[in-house]
């Protein structure tokens, strides 16, 4: 059951799939009511999954758009792309048309998470009163929302002043059947958030004060995963209320922990288990495909693409802004090769004579631990950060500072900052801000040095209209070959959205050309 709810379908032309009918399907739970579990656990399999949409080598799941979106950023460098291409496209901005492969991953894996969660929530009566089938309602809630959401931000601009603007197909269990055969339009961008809202508000509902909503470990959406994912819905919506609730009930079930300056320090990001963590992808070993892992693009520890001359940089600009006294300046190599390599205890071997070794690049990348702390490994076994409780201090404060009390928005930045991410207490952070543009870039800067290679960079540029800037920077540095992607991309640019895939439009009966993005041009 888990394994035929992860093919990547076409929804363009089946979005019912031709694998299994709704009277077969209802036919098998009736018979072993046991088969839900299947189902439900069948919908995660979409996030770590192979090859599902276009059978290339960058399509491995969710880390895989992750990438992409993190490509597409000013902070994001990746020395020599073009050498062996992976990823080289977004960072060229040539991803976005109809026909292009990347483009085509974004549309069609969140579709297929939308897929799989109508095929549980179709299987389990609206009504039913059984701890155990709310709780996988509410999971497939949750994780329809998740995909809608990041739909919503891919192929649209940003919800505040862009309401009405045609945003991507509305999918339900309700209506699937009739999509099937008909085709579904493009909804507005208020409309698709009305979806995301009421899919959350639905899922809590069904988790809270559940006896049965306990998960078996972070790869699976529970109650706080809900709220987390309601707060980052409402920051985009700019309910800043209701943003700032959410994130604090996260914060106050005291149930994870932000890393302490000390921990900071180290190379870290690959253990579900790890207590900042409220939401992740779990990577057994059976999941792992040679390189082609957030880990083998990302790690410069480990036998990967930074290994072979792709090491993952951070913009030059961005880390001369970084506070010697902040731990996440160690996440990244300095020009004199200065990281956190010197602290690095726990490595196999040392970590200062291995990146020296393999001629790393300044600004190269040291804030993702290998598999297993060995140096050189390929196998690529890390787990995948989707929500740490991080985020939650941060929407927090912007919600605070952006929704009319600034005072308590600086406060909690700066509470954050001074806790979590300064090594000398006696020199604190404090936060200058005088109106709401100087917090925006205040609370962003935490969110680009704290977030970078996570896949919310993206969101944020989007989210705050900010321009990719890339000038004035490493970008243009002959060492890394990217002179010619060095771009300062206006944030109304069409080239930031996606096009809806070709595909798309040719099967789908309520979708035309006319109906299509503009594709923009970066410069």
């Amino acid at each position: 059951m888990a394994g035929f709810m992860t093919s990547c379908y076409d929804l363009d032309t089946a979005p019912m799939s031709g694998t299994i009918t709704e009277d077969q399907r209802n036919e098998i739970i009736a018979k072993d009511p046991a088969k839900i579990d299947a189902i439900s656990s069948g919908v995660y399999v979409n996030y770590n999954g192979w090859e599902l949409c276009t059978g290339q080598m960058y399509d491995f799941g969710y880390p895989g758009i992750m990438l992409q979106l993190d490509s597409r950023t000013s902070d994001f460098l990746s020395a020599n792309a073009d050498d062996y291409g992976w990823f080289s496209g977004p960072a060229e901005y040539l991803d976005n048309t109809s026909s292009n492969g990347y483009n085509i991953v974004r549309w069609r894996l969140p579709y297929n998470t939308i897929y799989s969660a109508n095929q549980v929530l179709s299987s389990i009566e609206d009504d039913a009163d059984d701890p155990l089938m709310m709780y996988y309602r509410g999971q497939a809630y949750g994780n329809r929302a998740f995909a809608y959401w990041n739909l919503a931000q891919m192929f649209q601009f940003t919800y505040a002043g862009n309401e009405d603007k045609m945003c991507v197909p509305i999918i339900t269990e309700d209506n699937m059947d009739e999509v099937a055969v008909d085709g579904a339009p493009r909804a507005s961008v208020k409309d698709v958030y009305n979806q995301i809202i009421s899919d959350l508000n639905t899922g809590i509902e069904l988790m809270t004060d559940n006896p049965m909503a306990v998960r078996s470990d972070k790869r699976y959406i529970d109650l706080n995963v809900l709220y987390g994912l309601r707060a980052r819905a409402y920051l985009v919506m700019q309910e800043y209320d209701k943003a700032a609730a959410d994130a604090q009930t996260v914060i106050s079930s005291g149930k994870f922990a932000p890393l302490s300056a000390t921990a900071a320090i180290g190379p870290g990001f690959i253990d579900l288990n790890s207590a900042n963590w409220i939401w992740g992808i779990y990577m057994a070993t059976e999941d792992v495909h040679g390189l082609y892992t957030l880990s083998g693009m990302l790690g410069s520890y480990t036998y990967g693409y930074a290994y072979a001359g792709m090491w993952k940089c951070i913009n030059s600009n961005l880390f001369a802004q970084i506070s010697d006294n902040d731990p996440r300046k160690l996440w990244w190599i300095s020009p004199t090769g200065n990281s956190n390599a010197q602290y690095y205890t726990e490595a196999s071997g040392d970590a200062v004579a291995y990146l020296e070794e393999n001629g790393f690049a300044p600004y190269a990348v040291t804030k993702f631990a290998p598999y297993g702390n060995e140096l050189g490994q390929s196998q690529n076994e890390a787990d995948v950060p989707l929500m740490r409780i991080e985020e939650m201090y941060l929407i927090l404060a912007e919600a605070q500072g952006l929704g009319g009390n600034l005072a308590a928005g600086k406060a909690t930045l700066e509470n954050f900052v001074n806790t979590y991410r300064r090594l000398n207490k006696s020199n604190p952070y404090t936060c200058t801000a005088t109106n709401e543009e100087e917090f925006i870039d205040a609370v962003w800067f935490e969110r680009r040095v704290e977030f970078w290679g996570e896949g919310l960079g993206y969101f944020d540029i989007m989210r705050f209209k900010k321009p990719v800037d890339r000038t004035n920077s490493n970008w243009s540095d002959p060492t890394y070959n990217m002179q010619p992607y060095a771009y300062y991309i206006e944030p109304t640019n069409p080239v930031l959205i996606m096009q809806i895939p070709q595909s798309e439009i040719d099967n789908n009966k309520q979708i035309t050309d006319a109906d299509q993005n503009t594709p923009g041009v970066a410069s």
